[in-house]
């Protein structure tokens, strides 16, 4: 999952030119074919400031659930954060003013090739740029810092992410005890961490997002 290119357009007046600018680049230099467009939802849709740059003949096919051709050889469809189904995405996925929540479908298609987050707000872009270390596009401002875990933190991530089942996060008990044991230990090493850096660090490291964000409750409680 890290691996996959990932890039976020930080809110401005030129936000959505910026966005598809950027989704043209990108699809050229990767020979993408397939685009996604996740929204919040599609009824009113058409009144969005995405729908303005779009224009209402493309945001017309699109809510028809008809593919649009966005760039030579790129085709684009429009799904909605409810719809949306990324089980396999060998494309270029976009969301567009979508929550963080929402953003971690799309941070959990497997076999996407990259993804453009357009955020409603700061907050929500710089969170999900430092997790995973997203390429800012069209602005000067430095990036986000990624907040760092200790060495022996991250090795015992790594240790417990290869004990347990990953595909079913720590659903299993015996799974939730090890992860407890684990933090119990650093705890008592005298070793510290921030559990959003954790949960940050386990979603780059092939944990889905909702199995990370139960990692971050664990590590959490052991505080």
């Amino acid at each position: 999952m890290a691996s996959v290119a990932r890039y976020v357009v930080e809110r401005s007046p030129d936000q959505v030119r910026l966005a598809f600018q950027s989704v043209t680049e990108i699809c050229k230099a990767n020979n993408i074919t397939s685009v996604t467009l996740v929204v919040p939802q599609k009824g009113g849709f058409d009144r969005t400031i995405v729908a303005e740059f779009l224009g209402p003949n493309i945001v017309k096919a699109l809510v028809k659930g008809q593919p649009v051709l966005v760039a030579q050889g790129v085709q684009m469809k429009l799904e909605s954060a409810q719809t949306f189904r990324g089980s396999w995405s060998d494309e270029l996925l976009i969301g567009a003013h979508i929550s963080d929540k929402d953003m971690s479908k799309l941070d959990d298609a497997i076999g996407a090739q990259a993804i453009v987050y357009l955020p409603w707000n700061d907050t929500e872009g710089k969170g999900w740029q430092a997790t995973w270390g997203a390429q800012i596009v069209g602005v000067n401002a430095a990036p986000t810092p990624t907040v760092s875990l200790p060495e022996a933190v991250e090795e015992a991530l790594q240790s417990l992410t290869r004990a347990i089942t990953l595909s079913t996060g720590l659903n299993h008990p015996s799974d939730k005890k090890h992860a407890q044991r684990t933090f119990a230990r650093l705890r008592q090493e005298s070793y510290s961490f921030d559990p959003v850096a954790v949960r940050r660090w386990a979603q780059r490291n092939g944990w889905s997002s909702s199995a990370a964000a139960d990692l971050e409750k664990v590590a959490r409680k052991s505080t």
